[in-house]
Parts: C-alpha cells; structure tokens; sequence
C-alpha cells in the first residue's frame, strides 16, 4: 500500500527501529523486496537508482513500480535514489513515485540549499516527499562517483533542513557506497545530534558491509531509514553464477529466476529483522494513504 516517506520514518524514529531502503534492479529484485516485507510484516521502501530509471524506461517503471506497490498488504514507498537532475526528480514527481532523494554533493552548500528548496516546492504540489544531502558520500553509486567523502556539520545540516524543508535528511556520517576496505570511522555523534535537535528523520547511506552492532547503534542514536544496494547486486548475480554452476548444461529461465528470487529474499528479510522493522507494518500508527 501506498505510503508517505516522511510518516513512515517519523514512525520509525518513534518505534525505535529503522526502514530498510532496498535498490532493486527490475521486476525480478522489486517483485522479492515487496515479498519478503509481506512475510516479514515490515514498512519498506523500494528504491530505484537512476540509471536504473533509464534503463528500465521511466513510464514503464512507474506503471510497474504504483502496481506493485498499491497492491501490496504492507507499507511501501516508491522512492527515486541520488538523483542530480532537477528535470529528473520532476519527472518521478509526475509519474507517480512517492519520494526522491536529490543530491547535491557536487552543489556548494548555498547552491545546493537553493535548489533542493526549488525541487521541494514542486515535489510538494504533486504530494512528493523529498530526501535531501548534506557533504559528500564517498564511493560509487551508478553514475555518480566521489573518491572522497566530505563530512557533514551539525550547524550546516541544521541550517540546510531549516531553509529547505525536506522530509528526511542524509548527512555524509563517513559511511561509502560500495564495499569498504576496512573500517569505516563514523561520525555516530551527528545522528544522535540531529535526532535530538530536530524532527527531520536521518538517513543513512552505504549501509552494505557495516556490521550488525553498527547498525543498532545508529538506530538506538536516531537513524531511521538505511540504504541498501551494493549488497542486493551481491546477492543476486552470485545466485545466478550458483545455480549457473550447479546446473551446467540445462536450459531453464525460470527455475534460475526463482532461485535468485530465494536468495533475495532471504537477504530482505534478515534486514528487516535486524533493523527492528518486523511486525511494524500492522501497527495503527501505519494508516493508509488514500
């Protein structure tokens, strides 16, 4: 069922777990993401990268996505991942997704204030709910790349949610897209910061490969919303080369399809359990969104 980003973490925060931010790939990924909530009873929200968006072609990912998403027994969000196109995030806004994240790491503070606040209002009339960054995450994630990350600052976040009125905010904490080559030092000290000093929920991004007592201690801190996806495109192409490997020679789509479609759900569901998010979708504090 249809939901609001910003209702569903604001509950988040209340409930003291966090929702697990899963980046699909196509049917296959969307389809098993929305399954394993549904086993798991878990709020979730469904995201979707760029290049994914124009790989799979917007209208045709939207018709899929409000499909889907509508018809599931669970609340979903429909979410538009590390966009930095203004005429992209509008066009998500049109065709029906529920969310989106604009970044403006590449922005100067001021610049990117400016036109988060710009997308914002339009979001808003279309009754969008909008992510917004603050300092620079490092790694890769499609087509966006930083070597280095740039860590945020309370007073700059805090200034940065004021004037722009996001919905959820994602400050650069020292955490990576991709995988990390040792530990990452993390500014856990921000989230409980920003937790206290503001309803604005807090986003974490490249939660792939942080450790299980990591991520509850930046739920206990205040973080609502984790992103997930390096760990998704783990899981499902090493499915493929498993049942690849151990099935030489047959031809058989469908068996592969539905052992991937295992997998990925198995990862979806331990996420879930380990962010605190089971058995939370049937709670009244979920109301449905008409």
């Amino acid at each position: 069922m249809k939901a609001s980003l910003g209702k569903m973490l604001r509950q988040a925060r209340e409930g003291g777990y966090a929702v697990a931010a899963i980046n699909i790939l196509n049917h296959l990924t969307f389809s098993a993401v929305l399954e394993a909530a549904t086993r798991k009873r878990s709020p979730v929200i469904v995201q979707t990268s760029v290049a994914t968006v124009k790989a799979l072609k917007p209208n045709a990912l939207a018709a899929l996505g409000r499909t889907m998403i509508d018809a599931a027994s669970i609340p979903a969000v429909l979410h538009l991942d590390h966009c930095q196109s203004i005429d992209m995030c509008n066009m998500c806004c049109d065709l029906g997704w529920d969310s989106i994240m604009f970044d403006g790491s590449h922005l100067s503070l001021e610049e990117n204030t400016k036109t988060t606040r710009q997308i914002r209002l339009y979001a808003q009339s279309k009754g969008v709910d909008v992510e917004g960054e603050v300092g620079i995450i490092a790694g890769v994630e499609d087509d966006i790349s930083h070597d280095a990350g740039s860590l945020a600052g309370f007073d700059d976040t805090m200034l940065y949610i004021k004037k722009t009125g996001v919905d959820a905010i994602a400050p650069a904490i020292g955490t990576a897209h991709g995988l990390y080559h040792g530990t990452p030092k993390i500014n856990v000290d921000l989230i409980r910061q920003l937790a206290n000093a503001t309803d604005c929920p807090v986003v974490v991004h490249g939660g792939t490969g942080l450790s299980d007592d990591t991520f509850r201690e930046l739920i206990h801190l205040g973080a609502s919303k984790i992103n997930i996806s390096t760990a998704l495109k783990l899981v499902y192409t090493g499915a493929m080369r498993e049942y690849l490997d151990h099935n030489t020679g047959t031809v058989n789509p469908l068996k592969l399809d539905a052992f991937v479609f295992d997998r990925v759900v198995e990862m979806a569901e331990s996420l879930f359990v380990l962010f605190g998010s089971e058995n939370q979708a049937d709670k009244k504090r979920h109301p449905r969104i008409a």
